[in-house]
């Protein structure tokens, strides 16, 4: 015990002495400033103009009595035009002839899918059937959990910055030590001494993990305060802290300098970070993404943090990366041994 503490007393000076606490409260404090600044909300235009040139508009008077946005509505096809103009990315649609048998003119200043188009003359379709007299089926909705209120814009990043920073903060970090050492001539130093394997890959696990806890603390508070699950999130941040860790000092034991490693290590880091684009389009989903530790780990900090009815994905994904750090470990244990102490 007196020689792990002695040796993690020393990895955590250095952490301070060579910047990296610093560079983890710099990256926390740019977290909370797009927490601060990103709006809850974003007002987009619309995406779609009407136009409405029946005798007495009453296509426009159904929509608004739908709901419809009026400034989505324009009165004249001047108006038309500049909102064309403005918004490029949008369509405009101009209802001309008579009501019992209305004319639809779509403008398009950029390319549409069809099925888009399709789904659009279908819906305007069901509005003017409503204006006739036709009764509209209401349509069947079933919902697969609880209904919860919508995550806050400026509040989405989050799971993301819990997820993968931490991670790629210990993965890169420890790297860095490891080829520190090995430049300095640390590491041959230490395998003459009586620290052993498992205080040396302990104390710089732990080390980044607690770093990687306390960016992680930080940012929830300055998002959502005291109100959250913090047994979940604190679990699941030191696991990810944890695996990542680890996988960074086993992976950078094989390389040489920080050059020889760079490439791989980015290759590791980006197949990491793909459920990324999992989170923020979900139709985006192959099986084999499932496989990833990353991916069960965004969602279930998701649950923990915006709970959406599914709790047991949270004890689900600190099961299954039990087997994840088991397996890491067995190979950071292997790497370091054969690696670095080799000899010791």
């Amino acid at each position: 015990m007196k020689r792990f503490s002695s040796l993690f007393l020393k990895d955590l000076i250095l952490c301070f002495r060579n910047g990296h606490v610093y560079v983890v409260l710099a990256i926390a404090l740019l977290m909370i400033a797009l927490i601060l600044f990103i709006p809850e909300e974003i007002n987009t235009s619309p995406g779609e103009y009407l136009l409405d040139t029946l005798p007495g508009k009453p296509l426009r008077s159904e929509l608004v009595d739908l709901g419809a946005r009026k400034e989505s509505l324009p009165e004249s096809k001047v108006e038309l035009d500049r909102l064309l103009k403005k918004n490029p990315n949008s369509l405009g649609i101009v209802i001309t002839g008579n009501p019992d048998n209305p004319d639809l003119e779509i403008i398009q200043t950029r390319e549409i899918p069809e099925q888009n188009i399709n789904l659009l003359i279908s819906s305007l379709e069901l509005v003017l059937g409503s204006m006739k007299g036709r009764e509209v089926p209401e349509p069947k909705v079933v919902y697969l959990r609880s209904q919860t209120e919508s995550i806050p814009k400026n509040l989405a990043g989050i799971p993301i910055f819990l997820a993968f920073e931490v991670g790629i903060l210990g993965f890169l970090l420890v790297a860095v030590f490891i080829f520190q050492e090995k430049q300095e001539g640390t590491i041959k130093a230490y395998r003459t001494s009586p620290g052993g394997i498992s205080c040396y890959i302990l104390s710089k696990t732990l080390v980044f993990t607690i770093l990687g806890l306390v960016y992680g603390i930080v940012v929830v508070l300055a998002g959502l305060g005291f109100n959250t699950n913090w047994a979940a999130v604190i679990a699941l941040i030191l696991w990810s802290g944890f695996c990542m860790t680890l996988l960074g000092l086993g992976f950078a034991a094989w390389f040489n300098n920080i050059s020889h490693w760079f490439f791989p290590g980015l290759a590791v880091l980006i197949l990491n970070m793909l459920p990324f684009v999992t989170y923020i389009y979900p139709i985006f989903n192959p099986p084999w993404m499932k496989i990833l530790p990353s991916y069960l780990l965004v969602f279930a900090l998701q649950e923990a943090l915006f709970p959406a009815g599914n709790p047991e994905l949270i004890t689900k994904t600190l099961l299954y990366g039990l087997l994840w750090l088991a397996g890491i470990s067995v190979f950071s244990v292997f790497s370091v041994q054969n690696k670095l102490l080799k000899g010791a």
